[in-house]
C-alpha cells in the first residue's frame, strides 16, 4: 500500500526553504573545509619545500667539501709524484756512479730520451703549480708525446 502525503502550500514553502537553508549551509561548510584544506595544503608544501632546500643545502655542501678534500689530495698526489720523480732520478745516478755502465747506442738514445721526456713534464708540472702561463701547443705537444707514459 503507497501512503501518499499530502501538504499544503504554506508547509511545502516550509519544507523548501527548509531545503535551501540546509544546502547553503552545506554549500558554506564546504567552502570552509575547501579553505582549511587549501591551508594545510600549502603548509605541507612549505614544509616539504623547507625539507627540500635543507637537503640541497646540504648536498651542496657535502660537494663542496668533497671537492676541497679532493683538490687537497690531488695536491699532496703531485707533490708524492714529484718526490717519486726524484727518488728515481737519485736511484739511476747512485746506479751509474757506483758502476761502470757500457750503454748500446739504442740503449743510451732511448736513456737520453727518457731524460729529454721526464725534463719536459717536470717543466709543465712546475709551470701549472707556479701558474706560469703554459702554451696551449706546447701543452698539447707534450701530450701527444708523453700521454702514453700517463
Amino acid at each position: 500500500m503507497k501512503t501518499a502525503l499530502l501538504a499544503d502550500e504554506a508547509t511545502r514553502r516550509a519544507a523548501r526553504e527548509a531545503l535551501e537553508e540546509f544546502e547553503a549551509r552545506q554549500a558554506a561548510a564546504d567552502a570552509e573545509d575547501r579553505a582549511a584544506a587549501a591551508g594545510v595544503a600549502s603548509e605541507r608544501q612549505r614544509e616539504y619545500d623547507d625539507v627540500i632546500r635543507a637537503e640541497r643545502d646540504a648536498y651542496a655542501a657535502q660537494a663542496r667539501q668533497a671537492s676541497e678534500g679532493s683538490q687537497a689530495e690531488a695536491s699532496m698526489d703531485v707533490f708524492n709524484a714529484m718526490a717519486e720523480i726524484r727518488m728515481a732520478a737519485s736511484r739511476a745516478l747512485a746506479l751509474l756512479s757506483k758502476q761502470q755502465i757500457n750503454f748500446t747506442t739504442d740503449r743510451a738514445e732511448a736513456i737520453a730520451e727518457l731524460c729529454d721526456g721526464a725534463e719536459a713534464a717536470i717543466a709543465a708540472v712546475r709551470d701549472m703549480a707556479t701558474g706560469a702561463a703554459l702554451d696551449d701547443a706546447t701543452l698539447a705537444a707534450f701530450m701527444d708525446e708523453n700521454g702514453k707514459f700517463l
